[in-house]
Parts: structure tokens; C-alpha cells; sequence
């Protein structure tokens, strides 16, 4: 089940708390709605047969081969 009652802490590259609200605001909706589609798609994986481990192991390296790209940051 998603709660989305839990508020997040975001850090910036200089390792400092992002403290603006509507950027906080804008970072938690994206991170529940990322939530929520993952939740799904690892749901139906699994009503479909697929091996948990697996699911997870997938979904972990999508994440990690993540880059940015909307150009140079």
C-alpha cells in the first residue's frame, strides 16, 4: 500500500537541504507517482509469473542506469 502522508528530505550537490517548498512539493509528487507505476508493474510481474528476485533486480539496474538528460547539469 502507498502512504503518501510521508514527507521527503531532499538534499542538493552541495549536500544542503533543499528548502523551497514548491520544489519539495514538486520532487514528492514525482517520487509517489514513480511509486505508484512501479508498484503496479511489479504487481502485474508478479501475478504473471515472473520470479520477485528478478522484478527487483531489473527494476534496481533501470534506476541505476539512469543518466541525466536534458543536457550538460
Amino acid at each position: 500500500m502507498i502512504k503518501k502522508s510521508q514527507e521527503l528530505i531532499w538534499i542538493d550537490e552541495k549536500e544542503k537541504v533543499i528548502s523551497c517548498d514548491e520544489t519539495n512539493k514538486v520532487l514528492n509528487e514525482n517520487y509517489y507517482e514513480i511509486l505508484s507505476v512501479l508498484q503496479n508493474a511489479f504487481d502485474d510481474a508478479i501475478i504473471l509469473g515472473c520470479n520477485e528476485k528478478d522484478v527487483r533486480l531489473k527494476f534496481a539496474k533501470l534506476v541505476s542506469n539512469m543518466r541525466f538528460s536534458l543536457g550538460k547539469k
